[in-house]
């Protein structure tokens, strides 16, 4: 990317704003909770160092806590660590393309990612948002939109988190199910951040390496193999629906064309089938005794369930 893909105005300082420079990854701005909010954490992923530099100075002017990557690896190993509210990501990267970060990240998280790239072309727009970006900002791009295409995410994370608080809590995990159930929230952007590796027995994966061993050896698995996997261990003792886990390994199914009897077309975009096949398929990686398995249990009619080994 070219340096003159930047807006040339610098950032005007927000009034009782901290300077540039002075807030550290992590921390909320100085007056961040006098009103009893927490200021959002957004992670910068730009390998342009003028670009990079810009926002930062942004969000720094605007009183914003920041953390910032310059490679794909890095963001993702920075998602999994540090579980940033909001990130906002540039596609063209050097080691890895940004809609491979976003696929990587949507395996395990629905932090909010907002794509800010040079990419213009409708064909990048909708395969970053299919991919699973939650919004697109072309550069060059001006202060003013960027803040609000992140005051809108504040938002609906606003939204989000409001109606967990209000909704009553599962009565307990052996019977909350993620889809559906009163309470039962797999995911949470503001939540504690997530551990980077899972452990469960013999079973770990580390999410930002992308691996899972059973008992110190390598487990090879297909995408959808992996992302089922840490699907299930995102949510240990949670029933996930079928709906549920079609929805978020495959993508949600049209619902108008469900109702005519198309669905999803099997293979693509998930049906219920498919998902039995490549269940059939992970529980062979990973259970000693399919017929008696420990880590994935299965609720006829329901879904499925990761145990606590």
């Amino acid at each position: 990317m070219s340096s003159d893909a930047t807006p040339i105005e610098p950032p005007a300082p927000a009034p009782g704003a901290t300077a540039p420079g002075t807030t550290a990854p992590g921390t909320p701005a100085p007056d961040a909770t006098a009103s009893g909010t927490t200021v959002p954490t957004i992670l910068v992923v730009e390998d342009d160092p003028e670009v990079r530099t810009f926002v930062t100075a942004t969000l720094d002017a605007h009183g914003y806590a920041h953390q910032s990557a310059s490679t794909g690896r890095e963001a993702i190993a920075l998602a999994a660590t540090s579980a940033p509210d909001i990130i906002l990501l540039d596609l063209g990267l050097p080691d890895i393309d940004g809609i491979e970060v976003v696929r990587a990240i949507r395996a395990w998280s629905v932090v909010p990612i907002i794509v800010v790239s040079a990419r213009s072309e409708d064909a990048d727009k909708i395969g970053a948002l299919d991919a699973g970006a939650d919004d697109y900002v072309c550069k060059p791009f001006s202060v003013g939109e960027l803040l609000a295409r992140i005051r809108a995410t504040e938002r609906h994370l606003a939204i989000a988190t409001a109606a967990r608080a209000g909704a009553p809590a599962a009565a307990s995990p052996s019977n909350a199910v993620a889809a559906g159930a009163p309470g039962a929230t797999p995911f949470s952007a503001s939540a504690a951040p997530a551990p980077a590796v899972f452990r469960d027995g013999g079973l770990v994966i580390d999410y930002s390496a992308g691996v899972v061993t059973l008992d110190g050896a390598e487990v090879h698995l297909t995408p959808i193999e992996y992302r089922l996997l840490c699907l299930l261990s995102r949510n240990v003792g949670k029933v996930l629906t079928h709906r549920y886990i079609l929805d978020q390994v495959w993508g949600a199914r049209d619902d108008s064309a469900a109702a005519g009897g198309a669905g999803r077309p099997a293979g693509q975009a998930g049906d219920l089938a498919t998902l039995r096949v490549y269940m059939g398929s992970l529980r062979k990686k990973i259970e000693r005794d399919t017929a008696h398995p420990r880590y994935i249990q299965t609720h006829v009619g329901v879904g499925y369930r990761m145990m606590s080994v």
